[in-house]
């Protein structure tokens, strides 16, 4: 079953795992404040999603979804809105919000792959991989979960996506062209990345919703490093920079958008490759999970190196969350 964690209780007599229950499932999503989050259960027969609310973890409650299938979710900046990908081939979109019944589901033209915010919250992006009529990104507005502006095709199936909220990226794409001003969004694939510039407008005069979208012509950046197989990439904190931990190489990649060309990497201690990874909200530091079963604190700064390498002892006690429960050998 699923497990709320306290950081706060780790080294104390308090234990720092609760747990929800029967909840069960892969966690998708979860709020900026971490009150709100979505878990997909995938196994059980029929497959739910469950939304859970740990505002009050002594009385955290979940709300099941029928929804089967789910693989990508997000929420809205402001919490209120849940987008959830699922169905038959993750090719439905469903929208799940406290003050409303599920609505969906809403028919995608491929498989969903991620799906970001606009800064504003006024608009969900969903990029969606070939399903015969190519891969895209459509975007629907939030507050009438329509689609709100004609989806743009992408050159390749995307893989991650980020919405970067400065206004200004002082670089080119590879074919020369300045990257305008606007919400850029970042399509990650297997060989590089496409820079989406959108502008937002106000309503129609008279009316609350929906907000204006139009986008710029889709940008295409090669890293030129052949296949990636990325599990994250981040923006640094002035929008200067994108960081690539790719799967398959034990090197954080850097790529310049002032240069315009990849720079050079961070180099994992041990030359591991990553399984996971996240990023500081003020870009110092990035951790990564190692498949040699350490977190790696890897600073960004000046250049980039890893700095440190914790480790998670197995502990006989199946009370320790990071117990491995396999039983010494001759044990049965």
């Amino acid at each position: 079953g699923a497990q709320i964690i306290a950081p706060s209780n780790f080294g104390s007599s308090t234990s720092a795992f609760s747990s929800l229950g029967a909840i069960t499932g892969k966690a998708l999503a979860t709020t900026n404040t971490g009150s709100l989050s979505v878990f997909s259960d995938t196994l059980h027969t029929p497959n739910q999603v469950y939304v859970v609310n740990t505002a009050n973890a002594a009385s955290a409650s979940a709300t099941p979804l029928n929804i089967s299938g789910a693989t990508v979710a997000a929420f809205s900046p402001d919490a209120l809105k849940g987008f959830i990908v699922g169905g038959s081939a993750a090719s439905s979109l469903y929208v799940y919000s406290s003050f409303q019944a599920l609505q969906g589901p809403f028919p995608l033209q491929g498989p969903g792959k991620a799906i970001v915010f606009s800064p504003n919250g006024a608009f969900a992006f969903v990029a969606q991989a070939s399903a015969g009529a190519g891969a895209n990104l459509t975007a629907y507005a939030t507050c009438n979960n329509q689609v709100a502006a004609p989806s743009l095709a992408l050159p390749s199936d995307p893989i991650l996506m980020k919405v970067l909220p400065n206004l200004h990226i002082d670089g080119s794409d590879s074919q020369g062209n300045l990257i305008p001003d606007g919400v850029h969004i970042l399509v990650l694939d297997s060989t590089g990345f496409d820079v989406i510039t959108s502008a937002i407008s106000p309503p129609a005069t008279g009316t609350l919703c929906p907000q204006g979208l139009s986008f710029a012509p889709v940008q295409r950046i090669e890293l030129g490093q052949g296949v990636l197989h990325p599990v994250n990439f981040f923006a640094s904190p002035d929008g200067s920079q994108l960081y690539v931990v790719n799967g398959s190489s034990s090197s954080i990649l850097i790529y310049n958008f002032i240069s315009g060309s990849v720079i050079g990497g961070i180099q994992l201690a041990g030359g591991v490759t990553p399984l996971s990874a996240d990023m500081s909200p003020d870009g110092g530091t990035i951790a990564v999970a190692g498949s040699d079963g350490m977190l790696h604190e890897v600073s960004t700064s000046l250049g980039g190196s890893d700095l440190v390498q914790l480790s998670f002892p197995n502990r006989p006690n199946f009370f320790n969350g990071f117990c491995s429960a396999i039983p010494p050998s001759g044990v049965p």
